[in-house]
């Protein structure tokens, strides 16, 4: 029987190399694009089939930063698969990204310059709004609506028989220092994209300790400093160059290094 895999965010960046990568390796599989915008999820479907002409792509709209979006997604999955195998939670938003000069300057002549390269600790802000239903975007984005799919999921996904993986793309600039539990959706700092990734690796640790049992497993990964429109909307690509060697040096710096 065929692997069913479902991509949210799959129509560019990261969900769409991933999605190139899933079908490189086994084009069998039932892949599902996931995606906000049709119209982008159309276009990422047919350049899938252009090298992958024989596999079996379909697209459902699910914009996870809203609740009526995942619940109307999920039903069209319920009714297509009997079970997913694979669920990878790809989607994001970091709005208004803004780069802070003080942090920066300061950054620069300190102990943690290449932390600060490393994970843009204290570097990133964000100026975060409210959805439609009453919610901070970036955590409705990022964690909320992606719990609501897993949630809606369950049936497909828990199988003692046949188990489940959950596999979110999480990020270095997942901080604890962010983040609090008095304060989850981040209401009143300017880290909530930092405070939404620490979020969803506590909510995978969550959903182990309750679904393992069920057949259902969780895991987060980093897939380091990747070029896509969110870097982009950060920071103008000539800087990205300029600072690629910095970069490439905290990458390679052996393990147990002092940043």
């Amino acid at each position: 029987m065929r692997k069913v895999v479902v991509v949210t965010g799959a129509n560019s960046g990261i969900g769409l190399a991933l999605c190139e990568r899933l079908l490189s390796q086994n084009d069998q599989i039932r892949l599902c694009l996931a995606c906000r915008n049709m119209q982008r999820a159309v276009s990422a479907r047919s350049a899938l089939l252009s090298s992958h002409p024989s596999a079996d792509i379909s697209i459902v709209q699910i914009d996870v930063g809203s609740i009526k979006s995942v619940l109307q997604g999920t039903k069209i999955l319920k009714e297509r698969y009997k079970q997913i195998d694979y669920l990878y939670l790809n989607a994001g938003v970091m709005p208004n990204p803004q780069i802070s000069i003080k942090a920066f300057v300061k950054g620069l002549f300190s102990r943690k310059v290449l932390s600060m390269f490393a994970t843009g600790e204290g570097l990133l802000t964000q100026k975060d709004s409210v959805t439609k239903d009453g919610l901070q975007k970036v955590f409705e984005t990022n964690v909320f609506g992606h719990f609501i799919l897993i949630k809606e999921l369950e049936p497909l996904l828990c199988n003692l028989d046949n188990p489940s993986q959950v596999i979110w793309t999480s990020s270095s600039n997942a901080r604890r220092s962010a983040f609090s539990l008095s304060d989850y959706q981040h209401k009143e700092g300017q880290e909530s994209y930092s405070s939404s990734k620490y979020a969803t690796d506590l909510l995978s640790v969550a959903l182990n300790r309750h679904y393992n049992t069920k057949g259902l497993f969780s895991s987060v990964v980093c897939p380091g400093l990747v070029m896509t429109n969110l870097t982009y909307g950060i920071l103008p690509s000539f800087f990205w160059t300029l600072i690629m060697p910095v970069m490439w040096l905290v990458n390679n710096l052996p393990k147990g290094s002092p940043i």
